[in-house]
C-alpha cells in the first residue's frame, strides 16, 4: 500500500519505512492496530484518512517529516490537540503530522515565565501554571490544544484582562517549509515572530513557545439563566453593564436549555480579580432579568472556571460553525439569535458570544495580525451526530447567519471559521493581511504548509 495525498503523488511503504528508521516518533498506517483512533479530529463533520499519521518526539523529528513530505511532494497536515472548527488537523490520503506527543512544560516562577510545547492541552497548561499562582490567557475549555489556539490569537477568559495569548507570546521555535528551525522573538526574526501571532500553522510548525505569566488566584464565576423570552431586554442590559464593567470581569452571552428543560438566554462570567465590589456586580447581573432559571455562581480556582464550557461539546460530534463580531448587542440580532436557537434540528446547538475589549485593546491592530479586539466573538454552532441531519443543519446554520448579517461588522476570529475560511480569511486579519501574504512569500513561496486557514504567497 502507497502513501498518496490528494494530488495523486504517491510514496511507497519503503520510503515511509525510511522515515520510521529516521525518526524517534512513530509512523501510523491505515491497518494499524491504532490508526483508527489517532485520526480522529474533534470535529467528526470533517474527518478525513490520512495515508499515514507521524506522532513526532520532538524538534528534529518535525524536521525530517517536514523535509520528507515537501521533497515526495506529500500533502502534510499538521494535528495537535485535533480541535478546529474548520477541521484542517488532518489530510485525505496524505500526511499528518501529529505534535501529541510533544508535552514538555517549564515553569519559572521568578520570572513569571513558561516554556511548553504544542503537544499539551489547555488543562494541561493551566493545572502547571496555577500550581505556582500563575497564569496565561488561554482558550475558555480545558481540551483544546495550546498550539493551535496560540497561533489563532488565543482569546479566553483573560484576555480582557492579560490580554490575548499571542499578546504574551515572547518567542517561539518554528520548523520553516524548507526544514530549517528558527527562533522567532522581538530580537530574533522579528517578521516571523509578527506573523504567527495569529496568522495560524502558514508559516510553519512551532515545536516550542514561552509565555508571560501573571499572578492568578481564584475567580468568581459563573453561569446566569432567564427564560429566553427576555432575551432583548437581558442582552440590552448586559451590553450596557459590560460598558462600565472592570477589564477584570469578562461576560459571554449564550442560549441554553435550563434545568427545567426550557430554552433560556444565558449569562457566563469570570471576575479574575475579586474584590469587595464584585458581588455587587454578580447582583447586578442577576437583577438583568426575572424569574432566574439558572443561578450557578460561586467563588473557584481558575482551572474550574476553564471547566465550566467543557460539557457544551462533544468531541466526535458534527459541527458546521459561522462566527462573526457584532459591535453591541443589538435588540434585533439578539431576537434572530434567539428564534434560531429555538429551531435548530440539531441535537444541541451553540450559540453565543464573547466580550472583547479591554487590555486586548492596550495592543495596536497592526502590532499583530490579530486586529479585531472589541465588540462581541459571536458564533452559530450546530451540534449532531447522525450524517443524515448534515444537510438540515446546515441549512439552519446558513439561514441564521444570512439573517444576522446586516447586523454585524467586518471582521472574524480566525480560530473559528469553518467551510468559509477560503473566502473570509482576508475578513479574518484586516489591513493586516497584504503584510501576511508577503511574508508568507518569503518563509513559505510555495504554500506547502496550506491544510490550513490559508493564506496565500503573494504574486
Amino acid at each position: 500500500m502507497a502513501l498518496v495525498n490528494a494530488a495523486g503523488n504517491a510514496v511507497k511503504d519503503a520510503a515511509l519505512e525510511d522515515l520510521r528508521g529516521a525518526i524517534r516518533g512513530e509512523v501510523i498506517k491505515p491497518g494499524d492496530p491504532n490508526y483508527e483512533e489517532r485520526k480522529l479530529i474533534w470535529n467528526g463533520y470533517f474527518q478525513k484518512n490520512p495515508g499515514a499519521i507521524v506522532r513526532v518526539d520532538g524538534a528534529s523529528d518535525v524536521m525530517k517529516v517536514v523535509n520528507f513530505a515537501r521533497d515526495n511532494e506529500i500533502e502534510l497536515a499538521v494535528k495537535g490537540g485535533g480541535h478546529c472548527f474548520a477541521g484542517t488537523g488532518t489530510v485525505e490520503g496524505g500526511l499528518l503530522l501529529d505534535t501529541s506527543n510533544l508535552r514538555g512544560i517549564h515553569v519559572d516562577p521568578r520570572r513569571r515565565r513558561v516554556v511548553l510545547q504544542p503537544g499539551l492541552l489547555q488543562g494541561d497548561v493551566d493545572a502547571e501554571t496555577q500550581s505556582f499562582g500563575l497564569a496565561v490567557t488561554g482558550s475558555q475549555e480545558s481540551y483544546i490544544g495550546i498550539g493551535g489556539v496560540t497561533l489563532g490569537g488565543g482569546l479566553g477568559w483573560l484576555a480582557r484582562y492579560r490580554g490575548l495569548l499571542v499578546d504574551n507570546l515572547i518567542s517561539a521555535d518554528v520548523v520553516l517549509a524548507n526544514g530549517e528551525l528558527v527562533r522567532a522573538g522581538a530580537d530574533d526574526d522579528a517578521d516571523l515572530f509578527w506573523a504567527i501571532r495569529g496568522g495560524g500553522g502558514n508559516f510553519g510548525v512551532a515545536t516550542r513557545f514561552e509565555f508571560q505569566l501573571h499572578p492568578q488566584g481564584e475567580c468568581a464565576a459563573g453561569i446566569l439563566g432567564f427564560p429566553i423570552d427576555q432575551t432583548v431586554a437581558v442582552t440590552r442590559r448586559i451590553d450596557e453593564f459590560n460598558r462600565t464593567a472592570p477589564d477584570a470581569l469578562t461576560t459571554s452571552f449564550a442560549f441554553l436549555v435550563a434545568p427545567n428543560g426550557e430554552p433560556a438566554v444565558g449569562i457566563g462570567f469570570c471576575h479574575a480579580a475579586p474584590d469587595e465590589k464584585t458581588e455587587g456586580l454578580i447582583e447586578q447581573m442577576r437583577g438583568l432579568g426575572t424569574n432566574l432559571v439558572l443561578d450557578h455562581c460561586g467563588v473557584m480556582p481558575y482551572v474550574a472556571v476553564q471547566r465550566l464550557l467543557d460539557e457544551n461539546t462533544v468531541a466526535g460530534h458534527r459541527y458546521y460553525p459561522r462566527s462573526f463580531l457584532l459591535p453591541s448587542l443589538r435588540e434585533e440580532a439578539m431576537q434572530v439569535l434567539a428564534d434560531g436557537f429555538v429551531s435548530t434540528p440539531s441535537e444541541r446547538s451553540l450559540v453565543g458570544g464573547a466580550q472583547m475589549g479591554g487590555a486586548m485593546l492596550k495592543v495596536g491592530p497592526e502590532e499583530t495580525p490579530f486586529p479585531h479586539r472589541d465588540g462581541y466573538l459571536t458564533s452559530i454552532l450546530p451540534s449532531w451526530t447522525d450524517p443524515a441531519k448534515d444537510e438540515e443543519s446546515v441549512e439552519w446554520t446558513e439561514r441564521v447567519y444570512a439573517e444576522l448579517l446586516p447586523y454585524t461588522t467586518d471582521g472574524v476570529y480566525a480560530n473559528h471559521l469553518g467551510v468559509d475560511a477560503a473566502d473570509r480569511v482576508a475578513e479574518a486579519y484586516g489591513q493586516n493581511y497584504n503584510r501576511l501574504t508577503k511574508l508568507k512569500s518569503v518563509y513559505d513561496p510555495d504554500n506547502f504548509f496550506h491544510t490550513n486557514v490559508n493564506i496565500k504567497p503573494a504574486l
